[in-house]
Parts: structure tokens; sequence; C-alpha cells
């Protein structure tokens, strides 16, 4: 009977047809489980009858399948169906032959022939997916178990395959093993372990070009069918590919073919490790005994440099060297690591003669690890197999003077790390040296070892680069500051580049630093990399959508591991600006968009929103990065006056021009905004342009503010005309006529018509009765102004200057016009102490203008007291700051402001 692929059916060798559908189902159901309630199979096959009706449909099709196949085919009583043991099946087959070679015990790298026979039998059995193409249309719980049936058969020839590649590999057939690899690769297109084991074969063949084909046609595949990139993982294997840094093959390798580089060479390492090559010189030279030396540091901090470093230092002292390492794709690999160190004991020239130094025991017991080294010892139970073991395998490992080196500690197998621990635990009767490397975040997992390791002394810690490592350069700090002090990407920077801009070595980086990351610390660091600056726990909880509890696991688990920093006041932050970028890079666009509006939404419920420009600035920013422009705008128009208010202009225009850009509906509002800021930074040319068009998008009070604002800015620029006319058409609907007055009146003032200018400053007192304390002191402060009186003027100014409280701008208005009416009373003591504190609020808010007004007035009044050498620095004061205000033309009235 043939269940895989296209079904059919045979007897003792006969091929025959079942007369329907539902009778193959049967049997097809017969052959996978076995002996069958009638109920079960009636149910199953004919869901939509009722009991009786499909009962009574299942003993026809009985009848039917006796008739079609033989009378024998088929038993049944009252209750149950079977199949005649003559019936055979290749998913049987299939079956029988995966149970025989899942008998052995031996792990799969030791497959034995039956073994691989057992599995060409099942792979030759499948034929294509279980009932491919069958299907019953009125009964949807046999297709349901058809496909997790024909799921399962195919996962389990998956793994046959793999399995064969393995063994064939072990056996040298590399052609076999890189087919059998294929044929698993063609049963799911989309395995990513299949890929890998297809790129190691090839790798192991010696044909690396290959290898690469088929990581990029994994990287093809995937971002065609899922729009995914592959696993860290397979990325490294890649790597590890290019640069020949392969996990030991099963079985010998072949060497790679020469070819021309497939990437471009990293950058040279930069080390500058004195102290710990101090230390490991001395450890090779001084030490009578055995030691241990343990390196600890993040990736890329120089561990394998130091390793190597170690090397050279011991084969100049004539000392026997075997260099080890932990693969992570072989932590499961029960000695693997310990098979690693005989295996280059072995190799080394003097071994022979150090062979004899070790007792035949020794060997013996160790050739149950390695088995090179000859015979191994009678097999059966032993209380004290274990302890001898570990003993045999002490007396062959320190037979010499020999210096270990064990870089990737981290990923050495559990028993080869209980050995290593036996061995340091035994190594002072020695002439044994033992340097091992790891990563801080494994201490956990070693355990025992780093005990054993602390009885030797403290580990050297491999920490970031200070800006004293690389004392021949002036940017020292900076490269410090940019790199995180990353000693490859110190030379990259050196070597001309690691600016802002992500290099290949911090792209090569981040992806060793970020390979062994869980699901949910992605998605953290996802929402950290949204964030603007650093970002405090309960906004990082919200934007990343997890609980407290995960959120602090995975802020626990970066910090750990140096790709978040924590501040003093408990902030988080990257740990590089460049490694942040990439990260909000990496993360697709959708996701970026959704933890966008997360932190909207979230900083929009802080108090300090609605008050702070940089927060609100930070809202804006979010609402417009995830795709909410409108709302975004809002925030920026709420930004740009909140930062005009803390005399922040630059900052304020920014915001006001993304706003227009992002299509606000009260663009006339925006611009007037827009063109006070630029009034108040001095650029009167281009907020009258502002003023210009928010006037021609509106009518009524908003046309009128923007006129009186035209006419504001024309006054300062000596323009008095203009700014007359501006200042009448504005009058009937201005919201605001105290300004509208006081402006009006300094206009005319300044023209010398005194009588109208106090007529307008008389109507901006009277219409300051319905203001605020601000309108009062601004009309008083005018009043005081262009009043004849002496003491009326003084009255006002006192009056106004108390009114001013804490406004910078008003209390600098009260301040100046005070000081002139002390000047005029020759009271100049008085007049320097209120022009000095009023120079002090216009250099606090940024008021160019205002501030270069003041000490133009501050050189009136030093040269009036005979200090003429204090004048002079004073007058080059207001030179220097007039010369900013409306830069790239001459306007000779700038320099003329004297009330505000």
């Amino acid at each position: 009977m043939k269940l895989f692929g296209n079904p059919s059916f045979t007897l003792d060798g006969t091929a025959v047809t079942a007369d329907t559908r539902k009778a193959s189902a049967l049997l097809a159901y017969l052959v996978v489980e076995g002996p069958s309630a009638r109920d079960v199979l009636a149910a199953l096959l004919w869901p939509e009858s009722p009991h009786s009706r499909a009962r009574a449909t299942l003993r026809r099709t009985l009848s039917a399948i006796r008739s079609a196949m033989g009378p024998n085919v088929l038993l049944a009583d009252r209750n149950h169906v079977r199949l005649h043991a003559g019936v055979r099946a290749d998913v049987t087959t299939f079956e029988k032959s995966l149970a025989a070679a899942d008998q052995h015990s031996h792990i799969d790298r030791e497959l034995c022939p039956a073994c691989t026979a057992s599995l060409q039998a099942a792979v030759d059995a499948y034929c294509g997916d279980f009932l491919a193409g069958f299907y019953l249309r009125d009964s949807p719980e046999f297709d349901d178990w058809t496909r997790q049936t024909a799921e399962s058969y195919r996962l389990a020839c998956e793994r046959a395959y793999e399995r064969l590649s393995i063994a064939f590999a072990a056996q040298g057939d590399y052609r076999r093993a890189i087919d059998a690899a294929h044929q698993w690769l063609e049963l799911d297109r989309l395995r990513e372990p299949a890929y890998r084991q297809l790129m190691l074969l090839n790798a192991w063949a010696g044909d690396r070009a290959a290898a690469a084909e088929t990581y990029r046609r994994c990287l093809t595949t995937l971002n065609r069918e899922l729009g995914v990139d592959p696993l860290a993982e397979t990325t490294e294997l890649y790597d590890a590919v290019l640069d020949d840094d392969l996990p030991p093959s099963p079985g010998p390798r072949r060497p790679a073919v020469p070819q021309p580089s497939l990437r471009p060479s990293p950058p040279p390492d930069l080390v500058d490790r004195r102290h710990e090559l101090e230390v490991l010189a001395r450890a090779m030279t001084d030490q009578p005994g055995g030691t241990v030396i343990r390196l600890v540091g993040e990736a890329w901090m120089g561990k394998t440099r130091l390793i190597e470093e170690a090397r050279s230092l011991a084969e100049e002292q004539g000392r026997p060297v075997v260099a080890v390492r932990g693969y992570r794709a072989e932590r499961q690999l029960p000695f693997g690591v310990v098979a690693q160190a005989l295996g280059a004991l072995t190799n080394l020239p003097d071994w022979k003669a150090t062979r004899g130094t070790v007792p035949a025991w020794a060997r013996r017991e160790t050739a149950r690890i390695y088995p090179d080294l000859g015979p191994g010892p009678a097999t059966g139970s032993d209380t004290f197999a274990e302890t001898r073991l570990y003993d045999a395998l002490l007396r062959v490992l320190t037979a010499g003077p020999i210096v270990y080196l064990v870089d990737d500690t981290h990923w050495v197998d559990e028993s080869s790390l209980a050995v290593l621990t036996y061995l340091v635990n035994r190594i002072t009767s020695t002439g044994t040296l033992v340097v091992f490397a790891h990563r801080p975040e494994e201490d956990r997992n070693l355990g025992s070892l780093v005990e054993a390791a602390a009885m030797h002394g403290p580990p050297l810690v491999l920490e970031p680069l200070t800006p004293a490592a690389i004392p021949d350069t002036d940017d020292a700090d900076s490269i410090i500051a940019r790199t995180g002090g990353i000693p490859v990407l110190v030379a990259e920077a050196l070597a001309g580049g690691g600016g802002a801009t992500p290099t290949p070595g911090v792209r090569r980086f981040m992806k060793v630093r970020l390979a062994d990351l869980d699901e949910l610390s992605r998605q953290v660091l996802a929402a950290a990399s949204v964030l603007s600056g650093s970002s405090d726990f309960d906004l990082l909880r919200e934007v990343s959508g997890r609980s407290e509890e995960e959120v602090i696991a995975a802020a626990e688990a970066l910090t750990a591991r140096r790709i978040l920093t924590t501040s003093g006041d408990g902030e988080l932050d990257f740990s590089l600006a460049t490694m942040k970028q990439l990260v909000y890079e990496e993360t697709s666009l959708i996701r970026r968009r959704l933890l966008h509006r997360r932190a909207a939404e979230t900083l929009d419920t802080r108090p300090r929103a609605q008050t702070d420009a940089v927060l609100a600035t930070a809202i804006a920013q979010h609402h417009q990065r995830g795709g909410q422009d409108e709302r975004a705008a809002e925030w920026y128009v709420r930004a740009g006056r909140l930062a005009r208010e803390v005399f922040a202009p630059a900052e304020a225009i920014r915001s006001f021009q993304t706003a227009l850009a992002l299509g606000r509906s009260d663009e006339a509002e925006v611009r007037i905004d827009l063109g006070d800021t630029l009034l108040f930074m001095g650029r009167f040319s281009r907020a009258v342009t502002e003023f210009e068009i928010a006037a021609s998008l509106t009518e009524g009070p908003a046309r009128a503010v923007a006129g009186h604002r035209i006419g504001e800015a024309n006054r300062r620029l000596g323009r008095l005309d203009v700014a007359l006319e501006r200042f009448a058409l504005a009058e009937r609907d201005h919201p605001d006529p105290v300004s509208l007055y006081c402006d009006w009146a300094l206009a005319l003032l300044r023209r010398g018509e005194r009588k109208a200018a106090r007529e307008k400053a008389d109507r901006a007192v009277v219409a300051s009765e319905k203001a605020g304390a601000a309108g009062r002191s601004r009309a008083l402060a005018v009043l005081g102004i262009v009043s004849g009186h002496r003491a009326e003027a003084r009255r006002s100014l006192m009056a106004a200057l108390e009114l001013a409280g804490n406004d910078p701008i008003l209390r600098m208005a009260a301040l100046n016009a005070l000081a002139h009416s002390h000047a005029q009373s020759d009271e100049h003591s008085d007049a320097l102490m209120l022009v000095d504190e009023a120079l002090r609020l216009a250099a606090a808010i940024g008021d160019r203008h205002r501030q270069a007004a003041l000490y133009n007035h501050l050189a009136d009044l030093y040269h009036r007291m005979g200090r003429d050498a204090d004048s002079e620095a004073a007058l080059k004061e207001a030179v220097k700051l007039f010369v900013e205000v409306e830069p790239g033309a001459w306007e000779p009235e700038v320099w003329l402001l004297t009330w505000w």
C-alpha cells in the first residue's frame, strides 16, 4: 500500500483500486493508527450523518473493501476494525526503519553502518508527503488528521536526512553527506538548520564558495518568502566559514580551496593591554609550579588577541602549546573540547617522547574519549570509573610544561568543563599553565571552574580602553566617546573611520553583542532605540508593551552585557550611540511606528508635557515618526510656544517651521508665532515676510495682529511712516489694544510728535485697566517714556517696574526707561545700576537687539561721567551686538533703538 505521494493499494504484490475515496481514507487511517473502534471511524469519515446511518455506511464500505482487496484484508468484530498482517504500506517500512536506527544508544555522530542503512531505507520509502493531494470534502476532521500526520512524517524524514548527513560526513563521504543535506532542504526550503548544515558540509569538504552560495540562497529565500533575515546563528556561521574558523568536523576535513576573499578584511585590532601582557609573560617564566590565568571581557574586548599573544610568548620560551576553544554549536557534545585538547596534544612534535611518561592505564582510560591513544579499557560497571577517568586525563594533560589556551570557555561543553575544573584544582603540583577566556555574564554558568581559578588569583578583567591608551592623538577623548573604548573600533577610528555613521566594524560588533539576545530583550532594545536620549524604566515599559517583570529582566541582561548603560538616576541608554542607530534601522518600519506612537501617548500623560518645551518637542517627534502628522503639528506648535517662553528662539523657530511643513490648519496663527520669534531675534525682514503671509491668510483680529507686527518690525528698522500706517489699519479689529497703542506711541515719539504719542499712551493706560498686570506695566512704562513731566514719568516708571514682577522683557523696559530718567537728573550712579540689571536680563534671555541698545546707553552714561575708557569698551560691545541684528543689510535706524 503506497501512502507517500499519490496513494495506491496492493495486496501480496497485486495492485487494486478501492471503490470509494472513503474506503481509501479508511485504509490509510488503519495503516497509521492501527486497530480502531467502529464508532471512531464512523464519526471521522461521516461526521454529518446520524450515528446509526454512519455505522451502516461503515459496514457497507468494509464490505466493498473486502470485495475489492480480498476477504481477509480486514479483521473486524462488533466494535473494532484492523488490517490483516499481509497488508504492506510504505509508511510501515518508514516507521520500522526509523525505529531500527533508534534502537542504538550511541549519539548521531557515531552512527554505525547498520544505523546508516536503516536511515537510508527510511528515506527511500518516503516518496512524497503523506496522502499528497488526497482529501474528503465532507470530513474536515479527517483532512485535519491527514495534515497533522503528513507534517509528522515530513519532520521525521527531515531528521533522518540530518542524521544521514552527519553519518556520511563522519565517514569522510562528503558527497553523500551533501546530497542528504540537499534532500533535507528540499523538504522545507525555509528550514534554517538545513542551510547551516549544508554550509558546514561544504566548508568541511573544502568548498567555501558553495558554502557561501548556500548562505546567499538562504538569505534570498527567507527574504522573499517571509520578509525576514536569517537568524544571527546562521550569519555567524557564514562569518566563520569565510574566516575558516569552523567547529571540528565529525570526519577528516579537506583543505579549503584557495579563492579570492569573499569580504573585506576587518580593520586591525588595537590592544593596549600592557599589564595583562606582563602578567602572561611572568606566568611563562617565573612560575615553578602550575598556574591559572583567567581572562574576562565582553565580546571584542581583546580576549582572543591576548590568547594569541600568550601563544607567541609560550613559543618564544620553547613551551609546547595546546590551543582549544568552545563552539556554540558543540555545547551538547560530551568531552568535545577535551577531545580537541587531546588531538592537539598528540600532534605536538615531542609527544612520542612524552607519551612514554604517561602510565599505560592512563592512556587506556583516556582512549575512552580519544581512541587514537590506543585500545581502551574493558567495559563494565565500576563505581570508581569516573574518578579513574579524570585522574587519567590529569596524567595525560599534565605530562610536560604544557601551556593550555582555552578561548570562548563560555561555550565549552559541561563534561569538558568538569575536566578543566579537575585540572585547575590540581595544577599546582605540575608545570602546566592554563589560560582561559570567557565573557563576564557566563560566570554563573561556569560555576566550579571560576571558583577553582579564584584560588590562583583574581581574574584579568578587560575593560574598554581609556583615552590614556591612545596618547599619540589629540582626539583621544572624542574617539573613546564614540567607540565606547572597544579596541577594534578604536583602531578603526584611528584609521579614519568611526564617525557618526556606523562603520563596518561597528556593524560586526553589534552582531556579536546582539547575537544571543532573546526575543524579549530585542523588543525592549527596539523600544529603547526609538526614545530620544536616555529613558527611564516606566517609559521603557510602556513603550515596549511588556510587563514590569519582563522589562526588569531584559534591562538587567542588557546592562550586564553593556549594550545598555544605567546612569546614577536610573535612566537607561545605549553604550554606543551608533549601536542605537543600527538597532533603530534594523527595526521594521511598522514596528518603529507603533513604538513611536506608544512613546508619544505615554509622554503625553506626564505632568510636564504641557509646560516643558523639550518634552513637548519629543512628543511631537514621536507623533511625526509614528505617522500621525496632524497630532505632530499640534505638538510642534505647543513646543514652539513653550520654547519661546523660555527664550529659546532657535528651537522655537524649528518647531514652528516643522508644524507648517506638516500642514497646520491654523497656518496664520503659526506664522504670527514664527514672526514674533524672528522679531525677538532681530531678524526683522524675515519676520515681516511671515506676518505678510499670515495677513493674507486670515481676516479680523488675526489679520490686525499680523498688521500690528508688521508695523512694529518697521518701527525697529526706522521706517516710521510704514509703521504708523500699519498701526492705524490694525486699530479697528485688534484684540490687544494695549500693545498696539504702546508701540504706536513709541513710533510717534521717535518722530518727535510727543503730544500725539502721549494721546496713544493715555489710550494704552485706559485699555490696560481691563488687562492684567503685564499689560498695565507696559502701558505705564510707555506713559513714563512719552511724558514730558519728570515727576509724572518717574511715578509711572516705578509703578511699571513693580507690576513687571519677574517678566524679563517688561522689567528690562522699565529699568531702561528709569535709567534714562535718572540720567536726565544727573543721577548717574543710580542710572548705571539700573542699566546693569537690565543688561543681565537681556543677556539671560538672548535679546541681542535690546542688549546692544543697553550697551549703547551704558556708553552714553560713562561718557557723561567722564569715564571715556569704560565708555569706549561699552560702545565696542554695542557695535559687536548691533552687527548681528538684521545681518546682511545696512539699517542705521536699528542702532538708534532707545525705548521699547
